[in-house]
């Protein structure tokens, strides 16, 4: 495969879509408005941003190299500042010149020269655990960054004590015990039917590390815990390891598998995992997970196949945007019932993905969810790796199914929003997110009441360049990080 000298003339590489590739300090961002005194702390966020041209013109938007990027909020003002996450891959690929690395996690199609070289890419989550932040990304392990400088300092490891070769993007935080808990799948390598349930202390230390078995290689991006349960969605999009030795994708959807759900306790053995069995479905996020007694609940984003167009179903079918099209759902597992059967029932009628709560509330009954969502009703823009972008910014209210919603225009698509609280004291918080404006090919950052964000902004930071569409953040507040206020 000849190194290509542009990108591919294609959404995942063009518009909206189009590599960035953009290493930047800025100070003092233009802010309209007045940011509230209880924006102090730094904005973290995650998403991929290839470096170079693919080997292969049909490359998925989800492939691109990490890149990490930081709001820094001090004293009304904010700066900002972007880094690749310089990966073994990264650093393999700037050495030539181009890329060395083929198709999403598929081994098989990569050059020769980087056989055996770590092809993780660091490209997902920001997350914040025990004073350190990382970079997150499911096929592979953590990447520590520095906070401030955004430099790499390397893969996390555990001290060598994770079995694991993989780490999900989507680890969940016990606000109560401080707890890191994750799992990872593929655990023993490519098309692996091994998943590792995992928990680190408050400290860091890896403290737990079960392992169990899919009924197939499943793409297993998220999972929910609850305060005595974790929950594991297994769903019919499937890797398949002589398809990636032929050349071909890492995943393929095959709507003739059912999807399964497994449920283990959170204290005592792994043996004590319960198997459920539902229609096939497709879910990315998780918006949250408890449980009364018994009854364990899980909302999350389902849709009828996998929302993204570049995974192929086995049939050959085409993708049909209508069954990928998420909507927040809420499954009802009883445990004191015998049998494999769950409830679903869908909580909003707009559908929609990127789903935020208040963190400090995870594991109890679900409150306020907020999340980027499409009215196809309005304008439908090309952004991110599922084509259209959420043109709406949704607030459903999930005890009473209240919805409220803001439509800027016709030219702008929402990111993933940050909540940000407004004190320890209080549930009345701030939703960040980053607006993309398709007309001027630039963005700004909102600062919404969080309560009602159909409400005028309370601020709107200006930004002189677009950002290519970032997957996960996190807020990390100056208290917590105990660092100089500025970020140069």
């Amino acid at each position: 495969m000849s190194k290509q000298s542009c990108f591919p003339s294609l959404p995942q590489f063009t518009g909206q879509n189009a590599p960035s590739r953009l290493q930047c300090d800025l100070s003092d961002l233009d802010v309209e408005g007045t940011l509230p005194p209880a924006l102090e702390g730094t904005w973290y966020r995650c998403g991929p941003d290839p470096q170079h041209p693919p080997m292969f013109d049909d490359d998925l938007y989800v492939n691109g190299d990490g890149m990490m990027s930081a709001f820094r909020f001090y004293q009304g003002r904010v700066d900002y500042r972007s880094r690749y996450v310089q990966t073994e891959k990264y650093r393999a690929e700037r050495k030539v010149g181009h890329a060395l690395f083929g198709r999403y996690r598929n081994p098989f199609t990569d050059d020769a020269s980087v056989q055996g070289v770590d092809r993780g890419t660091a490209n997902t989550t920001a997350f914040w655990h025990a004073g350190k932040l990382f970079a997150l990304k499911e096929d592979s392990l953590p990447y520590v960054i520095d906070a401030d400088t955004l430099a790499t300092h390397g893969r996390h490891t555990f001290g060598d004590t994770l079995r694991s070769q993989t780490v999900t993007a989507h680890p969940k935080v016990d606000p109560v015990t401080g707890e890191w808990i994750f799992f990872g799948y593929e655990a023993s390598g490519l098309a692996s039917r091994d998943v590792a349930f995992c928990v680190a202390n408050a400290e860091g230390a890896l403290i737990r590390e079960d392992w169990f078995k899919v009924p197939f290689a499943s793409f297993q991006h998220d999972f929910a815990v609850t305060r005595d349960y974790v929950v594991f969605p297994v769903c019919p999009t499937i890797a398949d390891l002589d398809r990636m030795k032929a050349g071909g994708a890492h995943w393929e959807w095959d709507a003739s598998q059912p999807t399964y759900v497994a449920i283990v306790p959170r204290q005592g053995s792994i043996d004590g995992i319960r198997w459920f069995k539902g229609p096939a479905c497709n879910v990315f996020h998780v918006v949250n997970g408890f449980n009364e007694g018994t009854t364990v609940y899980v909302d999350l984003c389902v849709s009828k196949r996998n929302a993204f167009p570049g995974i192929a179903d086995v049939s050959g079918a085409p993708f049909n945007p209508e069954e990928g099209a998420p909507f927040l759902t809420r499954w009802t597992f009883n445990l004191a019932a015998d049998g494999e059967t769950f409830e679903s029932r869908v909580l909003s009628p707009l559908p929609g993905e990127l789903p935020r709560i208040d963190d400090r509330h995870a594991f109890e009954a679900t409150g306020a969810v907020f999340y980027g969502a499409l009215d196809i009703e309005r304008s439908q823009l090309v952004a991110g790796p599922q084509g259209l972008g959420a043109n709406t910014l949704a607030r459903l209210d999930a005890r009473t199914g209240a919805l409220q919603t803001l439509y800027l225009d016709n030219h702008t698509t929402f990111q993933e929003p940050q909540f940000v609280p407004a004190g320890d004291a209080t549930d009345e918080g701030y939703l960040l997110v980053v607006v993309d404006h398709h007309d001027a090919g630039n963005g700004s950052v909102l600062v919404l009441d969080a309560a009602q964000i159909d409400a005028p902004p309370i601020a709107r930071i200006r930004l002189p360049m677009r950002l290519r569409d970032a997957f996960h953040g996190t807020w990390v507040p100056q208290a917590v990080r105990n660092a100089p206020v500025a970020l140069f």
